[in-house]
């Protein structure tokens, strides 16, 4: 919505906030006996067994809190206050949409379509590939951790989405990062946003935490073990209850 508003000329900055306390005493005891009745949310007492992204063993989400700041400007504004120097990361691409669907499990059908349509444009608008985005970028994923099944479960049917749109070969190169193994799930703060633009700026990635056990459900996957990593792009899936599905794409500060 911010970057609608800087490209349709309403502003040229703007400062994006976003706060939740998932985990606090307030919204724990409503949040958390919710996901325990979807069979969502893990029960494990040690975070190690319990925050596992990706893992085979992954049995259920950590509630999370915190907050993020973004100020996301017009190159012109931008360059007129700082200089060029200051661009941090590109903003490239926004898409955001509702399938109408899901009550909890992610849809994957509508997220591989939707995906599709973000890949086509931004090739059309920008002129780069999805084979350019997997080759030379990094995915912050959605990942929660719920349960590890075929049936369904976050990793199963975002991964599920991506091999859809960018096919086997070209999901085997883009590396797939995650920060709610992290933080837990904060549910209205988007970390993901954050880390993308410091991933850029610094060309360093954190691993995907506690990660040991393959799922072969999953299929063969380039989960990051952290490091440095140079990359052009990051590319940030977000999905929400009532079948909000959003993709950003970010790109270094330097002319691609």
């Amino acid at each position: 919505m911010a970057q609608d508003m800087l490209i349709s000329g309403r502003a040229e900055r703007v400062v994006v906030v976003a706060g939740d306390n998932a985990s606090g005493d307030t919204l724990l005891p409503w949040l958390g006996s919710g996901f325990r009745a979807l069979g969502a949310a893990s029960t494990k007492s040690v975070v190690e067994d319990a925050a596992l992204p990706f893992d085979l063993r992954r049995s259920g989400m950590i509630l999370g809190a915190g907050g993020i700041g973004m100020v996301i400007e017009t190159e012109m504004s931008l360059i007129e206050r700082l200089g060029k120097s200051a661009i941090k990361a590109r903003l490239l691409a926004t898409q955001y949409s509702n399938s109408a669907f899901h009550g909890a499990a992610l849809d994957r059908k509508h997220i591989a379509s939707e995906l599709k349509r973000f890949f086509n444009d931004i090739d059309l608008i920008h002129g780069i590939s999805k084979a350019e985005i997997a080759t030379h970028g990094v995915y912050f994923s959605h990942e929660t951790c719920t349960h590890a099944s075929s049936a369904s479960s976050c990793s199963g049917n975002e991964i599920a989405a991506l091999r859809e749109a960018l096919g086997d070969q070209l999901l085997s190169k883009l590396l797939i990062l995650n920060t709610k193994g992290f933080t837990g799930h904060p549910m209205g703060v988007s970390f993901e946003d954050v880390a993308a633009v410091q991933v850029l700026l610094k060309q360093t990635v954190p691993p995907v935490p506690n990660y040991k056990v393959k799922d072969d459900y999953l299929g063969e996957l380039n989960i990051s073990k952290g490091g440095p990593y140079a990359c052009r792009y990051a590319l940030r899936f977000a999905a929400g209850f009532g079948s909000q599905v959003a993709f950003a794409l970010y790109s270094t500060g330097q002319d691609n």
